[in-house]
């Protein structure tokens, strides 16, 4: 049969059409065809919805004739097969969708009741899933109405087929269903507290991009994540599911122990454009020896066809069923296929499974680096500064916060700190989703991403005011006292107590030592343009010969001022202006660039022949440093020739002598043996990507990085150094009595009981050290990531000291209270 539908209501999102269903005494299945997305309420409750592949929803059975309403999208695109570039594809989807203007129905046509003893069952493991980007070719507003439908489309399923079960792992996702329809949400609630709707896989507050958010950045999308499963769910998140990130910091293992999450999961590694990753079960090792137990899961998105059963008995894993990218999830037809070839299975049970034979699997230890998707480093430079600046603001703020904790300021002032902060890291864990924060979605999400950005820089700013306003006056400010450059033979020389340096007239830097040591650059600073036109997914790739089509840049003019070199440079239709300084008291050579950018299809970088014979580089990574041979020789190597870092870059000969560099928001490194024998150690800092975002970081940049030269210093001895540069001076709540021992949290509890530590050993020694408080400890407590107790044993304090046993590149955090 078929109903008519009215149109009710037309705004630039959807069209609404109104009917009425008559009564029936048996359910009915009403069927609805759209290309974009449909939205199904009956008497104005959210009954179930319709996409490219969800044609039907099963409702009643009603005794009287019920209001019936479709929400259609007028340009949502479909759940999956998106395109990898523009073109006639990206046209046709982009276009206004016409609603049908009517819907079809039948009453008692439904699956049979899957719990029939009759029915044979095959042995495979099925995982009901949705992949839904939390932004990406649409706007987190796209989004709210996608995971909306997604759910819906699953509570229908599961509310008809006692049998399934389904996962969704991105807190943000429910938090937008339960903001846009609370009533659906409460289904939501209840089937996910029975353990259908399953909320184990939502270790992260989003899907994050894993090697740009800061380490600090990943343990609270963890900590975010675990009070809003506890608080609306009952359940603490065992498993951190991110099937489509970009690869993998070396860190996560220990990030996610640290959180008391056991198991990882992904399907990303299977895009590697080189070498396939060999395990499809592993045991994955950290630097400081925790693991988790690790899949790689040949796809998460599609049906339950021969071909995928095949291929997941062979690996041994599940199949995970169900439409995503842009949301849907499993429809009926998967549901019937389901009965003859297994079982509807909790991801929780699989892994409990897998991890009783852990002891049998093979570990891999260091990153989980894609190759693949090299450009995300790079692309969109305005929303990695936004958010690095974010997260050392956050820290400044969470400093001052915590200091009124530690002198007692009124409670009420303490807890509308802690929400502000909250407020504040919501936003910036939610754009550190990994279509964001890399820059790969389209011009209106990193529109909203930045206007989400300033809002969170006036709550924090409002933060750290208000937290001044109660704390005894002082602070500390640092005298930019700048040497003046001295004019040589071959350009300019910059010298301190701590270093001398040479630089040539266009900014190359000739040579950079310590004062007493050798020089350690033979031709560093040097801008370098290339062309660079990826095969495909353009904003995310960077393709393997790039630097044989360089692009010339022309030097202009320098001049010498008081506090530096000034030099302008003419890159392609783009001007560039480079500030080069040293300061009286610092072991670093500064040096800033504006760039107003204006270059397509081409990437700017900062290149650097190192008079260094190291085979590795060193990389700072989210609480800690990764190692990276020099050397391409092997495919693996070969294949990591542009690599994620943060904060730092350092390597060193054998002797000891060896230069680091610094960086504020900039991640995409190179590094290789050069011809003679040195290291050719690169940095890249903007690309000119068309799609998905053809104005992609057009406009004004700034940046900043510094050459710090050293003989024989640890890890922890330059990341202080990167703090100096990278940092506004503040007086620290804690100090550690070693440089090896960083203090890489210093916050306000999140219930408001004492101030939560977190310390990381730098120089991979087990250590006991001393950390000085400003405050007067009463006690301190080891405690998780996740800010829970482990174990009733109090740590030492003594006196105004804190003394902790840390483990070699181990990250430890205690509740002190005051």
């Amino acid at each position: 049969m078929r109903l008519s539908l009215r149109e009710v209501e037309r705004t630039d999102a959807l069209v609404v059409l109104a009917g009425e269903l008559p009564a029936s005494s048996a359910a009915t299945t009403i069927r609805y065809a759209t290309r974009t997305g449909a939205l199904l309420r009956i008497d104005g409750a959210t009954a179930g919805a319709f996409d490219r592949e969800h044609r039907e929803a099963v409702v009643g059975p009603f005794d009287v004739a019920r209001a019936v309403t479709l929400e259609v999208e007028r340009r949502a695109l479909p759940t999956n097969g998106l395109p990898s570039g523009p073109g006639f594809a990206w046209w046709l989807l982009e276009r206004l969708s016409s609603p049908a203007p009517s819907l079809s129905f039948d009453a008692g046509r439904f699956a049979p009741d899957p719990r029939d003893e009759k029915i044979a069952r095959g042995d495979a493991v099925l995982w009901g899933h949705s992949h839904l980007d939390v932004a990406w070719l649409w706007t987190y507003a796209e989004c709210e109405r996608k995971a909306q439908r997604t759910f819906a489309v699953a509570v229908d399923l599961l509310e008809r087929d006692p049998s399934f079960s389904f996962m969704q792992s991105q807190p943000q996702l429910y938090a937008f269903v339960q903001a846009r329809d609370p009533e659906l949400f409460e289904r939501v609630r209840g089937l996910a507290r029975a353990g259908r709707f399953d909320p184990d896989v939502a270790a992260m507050w989003v899907e994050p991009d894993c090697n740009l958010p800061s380490g600090e950045s990943l343990i609270r999308q963890m900590l975010y994540a675990h009070a809003y499963c506890g608080a609306e769910f009952g359940v603490e998140p065992s498993i951190a599911w991110l099937p489509d990130s970009f690869g993998f910091a070396n860190t996560l293992p220990s990030l996610l122990a640290h959180c008391g999450i056991r198991c990882f999961g992904t399907t990303k590694l299977q895009w590697n454009d080189t070498t396939p990753f060999p395990h499809p079960q592993f045991r994955w090792l950290g630097p400081d020896g925790s693991d988790v137990t690790a899949v790689l899961i040949a796809s998460y998105d599609g049906g339950i066809s021969p071909k995928r059963l095949a291929t997941a008995r062979e690996r041994n894993e599940p199949v995970v069923a169900g439409y995503g990218d842009g949301g849907g999830g499993v429809t009926f037809e998967m549901l019937d296929a389901a009965r003859d070839v297994g079982t509807w299975q909790r991801p929780g049970e699989w892994f409990a499974a897998l991890e009783a034979r852990r002891a049998s699997l093979p570990v891999h230890a260091g990153e989980l680096y894609l190759q693949y998707h090299r450009g995300v480093a790079t692309t969109h430079h305005d929303l990695k500064a936004a958010n690095a600046r974010l997260e050392r603001r956050l820290a400044e703020a969470e400093e001052a916060a915590a200091w009124c904790v530690a002198v007692r300021a009124p409670h009420g002032i303490a807890g509308e700190l802690r929400k502000r902060l909250h407020d504040a890291w919501e936003i910036v864990l939610r754009n550190q989703f990994h279509d964001v924060l890399p820059g790969t979605s389209i011009p209106a999400v990193s529109a909203d991403a930045l206007d989400e950005y300033a809002a969170a820089e006036e709550i924090v700013e409002r933060a750290i005011v208000s937290s001044r306003a109660v704390l005894p006056r002082g602070g500390m400010t640092r005298v930019a006292d700048y040497v003046a450059p001295q004019p040589a033979s071959n350009g300019f020389t910059l010298a301190n107590a701590f270093l001398r340096a040479t630089i040539a007239p266009d900014g190359t830097l000739l040579a950079c030592a310590t004062a007493s040591g050798p020089n350690v650059a033979i031709r560093a600073n040097r801008l370098a343009l290339y062309t660079d036109t990826p095969r495909k997914w353009e904003a995310w790739n960077l393709d393997a010969g790039y630097e044989r089509r360089p692009v010339p840049i022309v030097f202009e003019d320098a001049r010498a001022t008081e506090d530096g070199l000034e030099v302008r440079h003419e890159i392609g239709g783009s001007r560039a202006t480079m500030h080069i300084s040293l300061r009286a008291n610092e072991p670093f050579l500064r040096v800033e660039l504006a760039v107003d950018w204006r270059e397509r299809r081409r990437i700017l970088r900062v290149e650097n022949a190192l008079a260094l014979d190291a085979v590795s580089v060193a990389f700072g990574s989210p609480h800690g440093v990764v190692e990276r041979s020099t050397l391409a020789d092997t495919p693996e190597r070969r294949a990591a020739f542009e690599v994620p870092g943060q904060r730092l870059a350092f390597a060193q000969n054998p002797d000891g002598d060896g230069l680091a560099i610094f960086v504020l928001d900039t991640y995409g490194w190179s590094a290789r043996r050069g011809d003679a024998g040195n290291v050719d150690l690169g940095s890249s800092l903007l690309r000119g990507t068309t799609w998905p975002d053809p104005g992609a970081d057009l406009g004004e940049h700034r940046f900043a990085w510094a050459y710090a030269p050293f003989r024989k210093a640890g890890t922890g001895a330059l990341e202080l150094a990167w703090e100096t540069f990278a940092c506004e001076p503040r007086v620290r709540l804690f100090e550690s009595s070693e440089s090896s021992a960083q203090i890489v949290a210093c916050k306000p509890a999140e219930d408001g009981q004492g101030v939560i530590l977190r310390v990381r050993e730098c120089d991979g020694a087990a250590r006991t050290v001393a950390i000085r408080c400003g405050g007067r400890m009463k006690e301190a407590r080891e405690v998780d990531g996740l800010e829970r107790p482990l174990g009733d044993e109090k740590v030492r304090v003594e006196g105004e000291s804190l003394l902790i046993d840390l483990p070699a590149l181990g990250l430890r955090s205690f509740r002190v209270s005051f």
